[in-house]
C-alpha cells in the first residue's frame, strides 16, 4: 500500500492523510509527503482553512503537522491538557510557540533518538487525554483497540469515531482521485454537511 501512495498525486496523498482534518471533524494530523512535494504543499492547501507546520525536514520525506488553529487552541488550553502539557515543558502561552517546541523535540528524536520519542505529540493531533496517558503507562502495549491511535478507554466510542474517519477519507480520496482541488472537496464537504 505504501508504494501505491507515492505515485498519488498530491491531493490524494493529502485526503488519504489528512481528510477528517479537511473535513473539520479532527483538529489535526500529521502528513508525511516526498521532499519534492515541499514548495506544492502550500498551493495545495490553499483554501481548505488549515494551518501547517513542517515539523520534520528529512533526507527523502518530510513530516507535517496540518491543523485547524481554533480547533488546536482549544484542546491544547483545556486544563487536563494544558496540565500535561506543563508538566512536559510546554510553558508557552500561544499556539504557534508551542508548535515550535513540539518541533524541535520532534527533530532531536528523528535526528538522534538519543530522547525518547515526544508523546505530547498525541495532545497536538487531538488523542484523547486518557489515549494519551493509557499509551505512556502502557508504553504502547495492552490497548484495548488499534485504529487511528492506540486505545485505553472508550473503545466502543473510539472505534464510531474511527468508522466515520474512514468514510470521510474514502469521500475524500474518490473526490480527489477525479481530479478535484483540496479546497473543492473541503467546500462541498462543508455545504454538504451545515
Amino acid at each position: 500500500m505504501l508504494t501505491w501512495w507515492w505515485h498519488q498525486p498530491l491531493e490524494v496523498k493529502i485526503a488519504g492523510q489528512c481528510a477528517p482534518v479537511l473535513a473539520g471533524v479532527k483538529p489535526s494530523n500529521m502528513l508525511v509527503l516526498e521532499n519534492k512535494h515541499i514548495r506544492d504543499v502550500v498551493r495545495t492547501l490553499e483554501g481548505t482553512g488549515l494551518s501547517w507546520r513542517c515539523l520534520y525536514a528529512g533526507d527523502e520525506k518530510n513530516i507535517w503537522l496540518l491543523y485547524r488553529k481554533a480547533a488546536l487552541e482549544e484542546i491544547v488550553f483545556r486544563e487536563e491538557e494544558r496540565m500535561f502539557l506543563a508538566e512536559n515543558g510546554y510553558e508557552e502561552d500561544r499556539l504557534d510557540q508551542m508548535l515550535v517546541r513540539l518541533g524541535q523535540r520532534f527533530r532531536e528524536y528523528r535526528r538522534t533518538q538519543d530522547i525518547p520519542f515526544p508523546h505530547e505529540m498525541g495532545v497536538f493531533l487531538g488523542y484523547p487525554m486518557a489515549d494519551v496517558k493509557g499509551f505512556i503507562k502502557h508504553e504502547g502495549k495492552n490497548y484495548l483497540y488499534s485504529g487511528y491511535w492506540k486505545v485505553y478507554e472508550n473503545v466502543e466510542e473510539r472505534k464510531e469515531l474511527f468508522k466515520s474517519y474512514e468514510q470521510i477519507r474514502n469521500v475524500f480520496i474518490q473526490e480527489a482521485e477525479k481530479g478535484k482541488n483540496l479546497w473543492e472537496i473541503t467546500s462541498e464537504w462543508q455545504c454538504m454537511t451545515a
